[in-house]
């Protein structure tokens, strides 16, 4: 698992409804009640199109987002979503003759569905956050889905379905944050990605990804920081990427499940991360392909219960992880091609990882005290079945508990 170098992607998510504030030394205080559903719908049908198709689909129930520049600020923050939150992105070929009329140069179709999303950003000042995010809807979906059976994608195809229930996020420059944070999901969060394609000489992906429960904190220049973080969720988390194509010179498909997930990266000064994260809901990754005729394909897919990756660039370091992995982890990847070239199949399912980090050319003080305990069933299956290729490269890992915390640069 390696850990991304931004947040800026998480800290921009589209959201609806969304509130601001900045107030100069001052208290922010945020209690937001969604009790009734929430969906957005979205359906493009082409015949042919030589231009952009892209359809961008969004739900939200409670979104938050606030920042300090300069002046120090207290945040309260209590989220409660109720109402089952749907997003939902349709694009759909017609084309019925026998020439591969074009889908779109390129297409794009995405769709995201949040439960609750609270951001912070602070600059040249010190945020002091105290939040709690709560869902109990029977579910959070995102699904997007490309049907072109007798359409082509010329130049490059992608489709994504992102589903979080909770959702809190920061991002430090020059100043510092003490944050407790709650989160607990008895919603299932469900993302699913399909895509038939009958012709594509060019790239294209289609991902799914889930998370009950997500936590990030980002620093891109000196700013101290100090989590309590705790995560507990119940109900099942699934991701689904499935492509079905005719004629692909280069197809991926990529499945991520998580229950609970904690990322913070700190680019200077003291870093101190306590983590408590429960997982009792069933964790499930599903990543497929099947081609008639096929260039390169990627089928990829991975679960983890309980994740932890915390890093700091400068020298001190304190962690404290508690996992306790309890709902089941099951990951599959299946790859099935008629005649073609090069085939790669990865399955990777985790009960609870953790990775933690300090510099090691700043003389590193760091201290862990970790504790691990899966009474999953973890399972990761990798299947491939060729007619006729040149490379099939297939790869299935389980792992019950996996801890690296490691000085380095």
């Amino acid at each position: 698992m390696s850990l991304p170098t931004s947040l800026a992607a998480v800290l921009l998510l589209t959201a609806t409804a969304a509130t601001s504030q900045e107030i100069p030394d001052g208290q922010i205080t945020s209690h937001q009640d969604q009790n009734n559903p929430i969906s957005a719908i979205q359906t493009l049908n082409v015949e042919q199109n030589d231009g952009l198709t892209a359809a961008d689909t969004s739900a939200t129930g409670n979104n938050l987002q606030v920042g300090n520049v300069d002046y120090d600020a207290t945040l309260y923050s209590f989220q409660f979503n109720k109402g089952r939150i749907t997003a939902d992105t349709h694009i759909n070929g017609t084309n019925t003759g026998d020439e591969d009329l074009s889908l779109g140069t390129p297409v794009y179709a995405t769709s995201q569905a949040i439960a609750n999303y609270q951001s912070g950003v602070t600059n040249g000042a010190h945020l002091t956050a105290d939040t709690r995010q709560s869902s109990t809807a029977d579910q959070v979906a995102a699904s997007t889905h490309v049907t072109a059976p007798n359409n082509a994608i010329y130049i490059s195809g992608e489709g994504d379905a992102t589903t979080v229930v909770n959702h809190t996020a920061y991002e430090v420059t020059n100043g510092r944050l003490d944050s407790k944070s709650w989160q607990s999901s008895d919603s299932e969060a469900h993302s699913n990605t399909s895509a038939i394609v009958h012709y594509s000489p060019s790239p294209n992906a289609y991902n799914a990804m889930a998370t009950n429960n997500y936590y990030g904190a980002y620093s891109d220049d000196r700013g101290s920081q100090e989590h309590d973080i705790t995560q507990t969720q119940s109900a099942m988390t699934q991701a689904r990427a499935e492509v079905y194509a005719g004629n692909v010179w280069n197809m991926q498909a990529n499945a991520a499940a998580t229950g609970n997930d904690v990322n913070i990266q700190n680019a200077g000064g003291s870093m101190v991360v306590t983590n408590s994260q429960t997982q009792a809901g069933l964790v499930q990754s599903q990543a497929v392909i099947e081609a008639d005729e096929y260039g390169q394909v990627f089928a990829t897919a991975s679960g983890i219960g309980n994740s932890l990756a915390a890093g700091n660039n400068d020298r001190y370091v304190r962690i404290d992880n508690n996992q306790l992995s309890s709902g089941g982890v099951d990951v599959i990847a299946s790859f099935d091609g008629n005649t073609g070239w090069d085939g790669y199949v990865t399955a990777d399912a985790v009960g609870n990882s953790a990775i933690g980090y300090a510099c090691s050319s700043c003389k590193a003080d760091m201290g862990v005290d970790n504790t691990q305990v899966n009474n999953s069933d973890v399972s990761a299956t990798a299947t491939a079945s060729v007619g006729r290729g040149r490379t099939i490269v297939s790869t299935a890992h389980a792992t019950g508990n996996s801890a690296s915390y490691y000085v380095g640069n």
